[in-house]
């Protein structure tokens, strides 16, 4: 693919998403597609912005209406994957995991994510050859860290996806590109899974120095990098990885701006992106229902809860408003079937996480157990369970795990993949009687699309179990 290629491709996708800020909605003063597009702050704030929409895969619904289409690579499929979520035609290839390298939910997450990915480096590309006379103090790296956040966060999906992520010397690892493609590097094969951990933390690394303190909530921040960070070193699981997740979520807890919502259901229901749990959300277009669409298209539920997921939530007051007749309501309010603005939007990380990851890596460090209990009772109380003699019986590890992976699960489930995360790295004793495909962990990982092996004859490796046709 040639330069000038990617530049224009790069420009569309910068003419097709727009800012809820008017100063991301203006276009470059000048376009050079056979150059750079960032000529100024604001030309560099645009293109940025960009690259946001790309992660959110922003375009044009079936109706020609702007909107975000995340939700399916980020709350619809895990939870299939998961065993949360089942169609309501009967089982997909997801939720029986029978999938092949020419599975359309695969090539979907893959080529998603690459274009995320692609919109990344753009930036990163031209901002770090732009003159820093360019920008106000300090933006320049700002933006790069930003940029670099983003591509962290994909290239973690990607991980996660499509890797044998469990496995640090394995080399099934990601397919890295952390640079602007060009002829002379689009043949690439997959990097090890130990150097795929190794460039996600160094772009989290990154962001955590340069990013700003705090940013809107559809744009990133530090305590977004850290809070990533913490995902990673938990999937990880080296030597250290979970003392410094409790670092990370002790510092998050008591230093960051966020605060648990007392009521579980305000986030959903009235607040939002405005809810001071949320830490890094992403905003829908003006008008869009496509994700309401997704789960209820023309008053046909989509999604129904699986027996064994709805059966955790028995005595727990949460059912009441997140299920009614086993039509998940979410996102969809009991008092108003069409979708809203409110229930358009997506979740990519709030406070919530950081109680349960904190009380899980104390767990596995050996730390103080009352403090593993008073995180959980934090949770749940906003959850209104006033019943927390589960909590308090909990005395060893097993018990105390148990209770961490069963409300991640009730409380997270259909955002960004927290429900299947935690399933990808529970100890199988735990999983297993909820999930019994996390029994073979390369059961839990998708074939890289046959499509890429046409693309990319460096690409050597599909992943075990699968064919590369």
């Amino acid at each position: 693919m040639k330069n000038s290629t990617i530049h224009i491709l790069f420009y569309i996708a910068c003419l097709v998403v727009s800012s809820c800020d008017d100063q991301l909605n203006m276009l470059p003063t000048q376009v050079k597609v056979d150059g750079n597009l960032i000529v100024d702050q604001k030309s560099a704030e645009i293109a940025l912005n960009g690259a946001y929409y790309r992660y959110a895969v922003c375009g044009l619904d079936n109706y020609n209406v702007p909107t975000t289409s995340c939700f399916n690579d980020f709350e619809i499929y895990p939870a299939q994957f998961g065993g949360v979520l089942l169609y309501y035609q009967g089982a997909q290839p997801l939720e029986s995991h029978a999938l092949n390298a020419t599975s359309y939910y695969a090539s979907g997450l893959w080529f998603d994510s690459y274009q995320s990915l692609y919109a990344a480096n753009g930036v990163i590309s031209q901002m770090e050859a732009a003159p820093d006379g360019w920008f106000q103090s300090g933006r320049k790296t700002g933006i790069i860290g930003e940029a670099r956040l983003l591509r962290a966060f994909t290239h973690y999906n990607l991980l996660r996806w499509f890797a044998q992520y469990y496995d640090y010397t394995s080399s099934y690892g990601a397919l890295i590109r952390n640079e602007v493609a060009v002829t002379g590097n689009i043949a690439k094969d997959r990097s090890t899974v130990k150097e795929s951990y190794d460039a996600v933390l160094q772009d989290i690394d990154y962001a955590i120095e340069h990013c700003p303190e705090s940013n809107a909530k559809y744009y990133l921040n530090k305590w977004v990098a850290k809070g990533l960070k913490a995902r990673v070193l938990m999937m990880r699981g080296q030597s250290g990885d979970y003392a410094q997740v409790v670092s990370l979520t002790t510092d998050i807890l008591s230093n960051s701006p966020y605060q648990l919502e007392d009521k579980l259901q305000d986030i959903f229901y009235l607040k939002g992106l405005e809810s001071q749990e949320v830490m890094f959300g992403i905003q829908p277009k003006e008008g869009q229902t496509r994700k309401m669409e997704a789960y209820y298209y023309r008053n046909v539920t989509q999604f129904y809860p699986t027996e064994k997921f709805l059966s955790l939530f028995d005595n727990d007051p949460r059912r009441e408003w997140l299920f009614t007749n086993n039509l998940i309501t979410k996102y969809l309010h009991n008092d108003n079937p069409v979708a809203t603005l409110l229930e358009e939007v997506n979740y990519q990380m709030r406070l919530t996480e950081f109680y349960l990851l904190k009380a899980e890596a104390l767990v596995l460090t050996g730390g103080d157990k009352n403090e593993v209990r008073a995180l959980l009772k934090d949770v749940m109380a906003t959850a209104g369970i006033t019943d927390l003699s589960a909590v308090d019986k909990a005395t060893s590890d097993n018990d105390l795990l148990s209770l961490i992976f069963e409300e991640t699960l009730k409380n997270l489930f259909c955002e960004s993949g927290r429900e299947l995360e935690i399933m990808m790295r529970m100890p199988k004793s735990i999983v297993q009687p909820f999930n019994s495909f996390c029994d073979a962990p390369d059961v839990m990982i998708l074939p890289i699309p046959a499509e890429e092996f046409k693309q990319n004859p460096v690409l050597s490796q599909q992943n075990p179990g699968y064919s590369k046709e």
